[in-house]
């Protein structure tokens, strides 16, 4: 914008500020989600067109974060490399392989938070009251429990957008109550983990789609800790049982051996 030769800047309010950092956040809250549920049809069109790779850049722009920057970089150069010449069979494999042949990567919190039994239990029960005091409830078809990684992310996807919209309606107070619960949640549940699943799939995964996207959780959950002005109780990733597998994916492989 200018006036007389000279550019104008026109600054953000702060309730518009703080409306778009949600929006950014809850962009990258989603496509993590996506990320780490199991392939469909739909997510693998929307990283071959491109459609993910462009909402991240922005969203990490937005946020001007130098580290997330980079991190959504190596990813999208993963996308491009890796997924975008595959078919859905062949990420599936993928997926099956890091996920569930062999469970060389647990993803589910109390695996690497619950001690014993009656701690998964009670983890369990208080992440479901998170959900249920705002309304997300686990699709019936979906065989998931409560503390699958996809699922954690994808309720902080949902709290953020709820804070957009209600400061986007001028109700404070809803997106206050809104980030008061990521900032519980992140401190409670998905920051305590996040890096020891992290660290577990660097070392599991023969595909760098899956190391980027978990790097780029990492470095995205840090910096929403920040953010929420929270310090969570990281536990540390299992020291044994987990190795990398030598066998490169390549396009057209029958990956599950079938």
């Amino acid at each position: 914008m200018q006036e007389a030769g000279k550019e104008v800047v026109v600054k953000e309010s702060p309730d518009e500020e703080r409306a778009q950092k949600a929006l950014a956040r809850s962009s990258f809250y989603g496509i993590l989600s996506r990320g780490f549920a199991y392939p469909t049809e739909e997510v693998l069109g929307e990283i071959k067109a491109g459609a993910v790779s462009s909402e991240l850049k922005g969203s990490a722009a937005y946020l001007e974060e130098e580290g997330l920057l980079q991190s959504v970089g190596a990813l999208c150069e993963a996308m491009e490399g890796e997924i975008a010449p595959f078919g859905l069979r062949d990420v599936e494999g993928g997926y099956n392989r890091i996920f569930s042949m062999g469970l060389l990567c647990p993803h589910h919190e109390t695996f690497y938070t619950s001690a014993h039994v009656f701690m998964k239990s009670q983890d369990l029960a208080d992440i479901q009251g998170f959900y249920n005091a705002f309304g997300f409830n686990l699709a019936e078809e979906q065989k998931e429990l409560a503390d699958f990684i996809g699922t954690e992310l994808e309720f902080m996807y949902v709290l953020c957008f709820k804070e957009y919209h209600a400061l986007k309606k001028g109700e404070k107070d809803k997106a206050d109550l809104c980030r008061e619960a990521q900032a519980k949640f992140v401190e409670g549940h998905i920051g305590v983990w996040a890096g020891a699943f992290a660290l577990t799939l660097s070392v599991s995964s023969h595909m760098d789609y899956f190391t980027t996207l978990g790097r780029l959780l990492e470095k995205f959950v840090d910096f929403d800790c920040q953010y929420l002005g929270v310090t969570p109780k990281k536990v540390s990733a299992p020291e044994e049982g987990w190795k990398r597998e030598a066998e490169p994916l390549t396009c057209g492989e029958d990956i599950q051996g079938k």
